[in-house]
Order: structure tokens, then sequence, then C-alpha cells
């Protein structure tokens, strides 16, 4: 399937992303994440930054960003704002999350990878992770698809098409969204259907993602199911609190301790990737803890 063809027709989706409640409490509590890092001239690299959701306001913030992705028109987009906002301490790449040869080693003071390029980088998300923490010097902040929260997503997704679960069961084994012969019929029998079903992804469980992450030479500093009390929630409490600016802001930080309680951390934001861990660069004669 083409993970292209899915991404570039994100673009009007994005422009609506803030009338999603949940979606727009999910980008609020992952700001809270990035902003104790942030100085003026930091390097700053969105490997995945699509709209640029958070790289244009980095730029606006004094960061020197860089911005990266996969679809030409989600690139386009984002530098089509960053010009009429006059922002210029902005580059825009296009490129994979698991190719990242074009920057040397340690290059960014601080590197983002969020709404989970490093999941849909399947099968290289291995490869994917690695290069975002080889072209790190200091802080790296990646989310991805939360596998136990997104088990009933996959069993709906599943039985819109199919009349069995194989998919998700298989899913729920070993993490993988994808089955050849599901999405070779889906290409032939609907190709427009496509952009709408999200392509081939892993799912990381948290005790994965965090191993994976110590063992490319990083400290979690944090895990986060980012969104899971406002997934919990019903949608007219979530009305009244994003329509009440202080009732919001005591919301966001509820939920920002809320959503990193061990016993939550399976579950995540329904409707954006809902894991998230926020790593520090190891010194080389540091032991972890």
């Amino acid at each position: 399937m083409s993970h292209l063809l899915f991404w570039n027709g994100g673009v009007k989706k994005e422009k609506k992303r803030d009338k999603n409640w949940e979606k727009r409490i999910h980008t609020d509590l992952v700001w809270l994440e990035i902003e104790p890092f942030l100085r003026p001239g930091l390097k700053v690299l969105d490997a995945g930054g699509g709209f640029g959701r958070y790289s244009i306001p980095l730029a606006e913030r004094g960061c020197q960003v860089t911005h990266f992705d996969l679809s030409p028109r989600m690139v386009k987009e984002a530098a089509k704002i960053a010009r009429e906002r006059g922002i210029s301490s902005i580059e825009f790449e296009i490129g994979k999350v698991q190719d990242l040869s074009r920057f040397p080693d340690y290059a960014f003071d601080l590197v983002i990878s969020l709404d989970a390029p490093i999941s849909y980088a399947y099968p290289e998300e291995k490869k994917a992770l690695r290069e975002l923490g080889r072209v790190t010097k200091d802080k790296l902040i990646v989310s991805v698809v939360n596998r136990w929260g997104q088990i009933p997503v996959a069993v709906e997704e599943e039985l819109r098409f199919r009349n069995n679960l194989e998919i998700s069961r298989r899913f729920f084994r070993e993490g993988n969204w994808d089955h050849p012969s599901f999405w070779e019929n889906l290409e032939k029998k609907v190709p427009l259907l496509y952009r709408f079903v999200f392509p081939p992804l892993h799912a990381f469980t948290p005790s994965e993602i965090i191993d994976d992450l110590i063992e490319e030479g990083f400290r979690p500093l944090r895990v986060v199911a980012s969104g899971t009390l406002a997934r919990l929630l019903p949608r007219r409490t979530l009305k009244k609190i994003v329509n009440s600016p202080s009732l919001y802001k005591e919301f966001l930080e509820l939920s920002r301790e809320y959503d990193a309680l061990f016993e939550v951390l399976g579950v995540g934001a329904k409707v954006a990737s809902g894991l998230l861990v926020v790593g520090e660069r190891k010194n080389n004669n540091e032991e972890m803890v």
C-alpha cells in the first residue's frame, strides 16, 4: 500500500484538526512535553513534520528548525504557511525517517518525531529509531502507536471490510497492522479507499519502546500515554472543558499526571499516536540507573 497516497491526502484533515477536541488536547499535551527543553537558537529536527504543527511554532520561538517529511504535499503546505508568517529560521526536506543519511551524527540538539512516523516506517521501525537517535545530540522526543490502546481501533477497522478478526488477532500478538492479501484485495476492489485506510504500521508496547530507546543509548525521562484521560471522557464533558480556558488549563495539568501513570500507559489517545517517550542521550561513561 502506498504510504504517500495516505499522507498526501491528509492535508485537508490536518487543517481541521483543532475542531476535534481529542486531537486538540493531544497536541497541547505534547507541547507540554516539548516546552521544557526549548531555548533560542536550539537546532531542532522535526522528523515527520507533516503540516508544520510543531516545526513552525518552534521556528517562531527562535529555534533553528529542519522540517522533514515523507509527503511532498505536506511539506509544500508547511513551507507555504512559513512563508506567509515570514519565518526564515526553518528549512524543508523530503524523505523517510528511516533514512536520515543526509544529516551527520549528533546534528541536532533536539529531535522530535511525533504522530508516529516510527510506527509507519514499518517494517523498518527499528532502523527509523536508530537513525533518529544517531542524529540526536541531546534530547529525543518520539511518539508511536500504542499497541494495547489501538486494539479496539484495529477491530473496528477490520470489521469495516472483513467478517473475521484475523488481522486484529495478529496485531495483538505481534503489533503489526499488516496483511498482504488484505491490502492487495483492497487496492483491486476499491482503489480510492486507500487514502482512508491506515497503511501498514508497527504498534509498540510501552516496555518495547522503552527498551529500544535504551538500546540506542538514551535514558528515558518520561513515558506518557498522551490523551488517555481525554479518551475516557464523554463528548459533553470534553466540550465543557475545552470551552473554559481556566478549566482547560487545569485539565491539561491533570492529564499530564494521569497519562503518565504506569497503570494507564497501555491506553493513549484513540485519534492520534498514543505513546510518547522523552529520552536523553547518555554520556559514554555513564551507566543507566
